[in-house]
């Protein structure tokens, strides 16, 4: 886990354009260390598991995702962090169902 907390700092040093090739065999390997399966993992950033497995397979992992893991890699952010979130995103999109009502 230390060598993903030393990656995270060290990419926010890096230019934007690199690969992020390594981030994605880092994150396989976090999240397979922890034994979690991709939906379990994935869903904490908001991602569906298809996703998850496009952006472990290579496609390229969307600013704001990107942002989230660095968060939480660097413990800026945790579990608990991300589903509090999640939840007040859910109830403001109930709330805008409702407005249209």
């Amino acid at each position: 886990m230390e060598l993903l907390e030393n990656h995270w700092q060290a990419a926010v040093n890096r230019p934007a354009d690199v690969s992020s090739a390594v981030d994605r065999v880092l994150i396989i390997a976090y999240r397979k260390k922890r034994k979690e399966s991709q939906r379990q993992f994935w869903a904490r950033f908001g991602v569906t598991q298809s996703r998850g497995s496009r952006f472990e397979s290579g496609a390229e992992i969307p600013a704001p995702v990107s942002i989230l893991l660095g968060l939480y890699f660097s413990k800026t952010v945790n579990d608990g962090d991300l589903g509090k979130a999640g939840r007040v995103m859910s109830g403001e999109a109930r709330e805008l169902i409702n407005l249209d009502q």
